[in-house]
């Protein structure tokens, strides 16, 4: 399975981490990675939520050693309060702290078809502008770093696919199954569903609304000096709170 082209170039320029769990997306995009000859070490957190948690974590060791890798661990214990916002904290503010302190230039996550859709539904659900329904991009400046999701593509059944046809292990999250959790239930009720149907005309759609995005933004900026932006007021100020 090859990659954008254009993700293709920041990653082979760059110093890369790349955010693992052993699930299904994040295990097919450190196989799909090594097969584009894209040069990355890995990091992982054990929320020691699961009685897999510890063979998870051996996994990822073992593909690190395999595969001559450098590899970051944190164990933590959550409340499960707030579970999906504190995880999300701890795990960034982890992968900040590494990037930062290995000078890494770009952070890889394994979201998917699925992902960027079940967010979209999310959004939607709760009332959302233009720029929030699209939500996750393939490449996105952060504070000294690029997130780089080159997924958004790829339905997750393609990628449970090509796990089963390599005979790559991988592992199940079953939290994933619990629907008390708002994103899981979106999930299993309507945007795994949708996309088993749909998925070339979601693809193409979320494709045009990259490109409408893209050309705003292009209009709307005056000039660009490196890391600087300057963003001509369009007096839409959700329009001008989100550029």
């Amino acid at each position: 399975m090859r990659l954008d082209d254009d993700v293709l170039n920041v990653l082979k320029r760059g110093k890369n981490l790349l955010a693992l769990s052993c699930g299904v997306d994040s295990t097919a995009l450190f196989f799909i990675l090594k097969s584009n000859t894209v040069e990355f070490d890995i990091a992982i957190i054990d929320y020691s939520l699961r009685e897999s948690s510890i063979d998870e974590v051996a996994y990822a060791k073992k593909l690190a050693k395999e595969f001559n890798k450098s590899i970051f661990i944190k164990k933590c214990h959550l409340q499960k309060s707030n579970f999906e916002k504190n995880a999300r904290d701890v795990r960034y503010s982890f992968f900040k702290e590494i990037i930062k302190k290995g000078s890494y230039d770009n952070l890889i996550t394994a979201h998917q078809l699925n992902d960027r859709f079940e967010w979209f539904l999310m959004q939607l659900s709760k009332g959302a502008g233009f720029l929030e329904l699209l939500g996750m991009n393939k490449i996105e400046k952060r504070d000294g770093f690029n997130l780089i999701r080159p997924l958004l593509k790829v339905p997750k059944e393609e990628l449970t696919s090509y796990l089963n046809k390599n005979s790559i292990r991988y592992f199940e999250d079953i939290s994933n199954s619990d629907k008390n959790h708002f994103r899981n239930l979106i999930r299993d009720e309507f945007s795994n569903k949708f996309i088993k149907n749909y998925a070339n005309g979601v693809k193409k759609s979320f494709s045009y609304l990259d490109d409408d995005k893209n050309l705003i933004a292009k209009n709307s900026t005056i000039k660009s000096i490196k890391d600087l932006t300057i963003i001509k007021r369009t007096n839409i100020s959700r329009v001008d709170i989100f550029h």
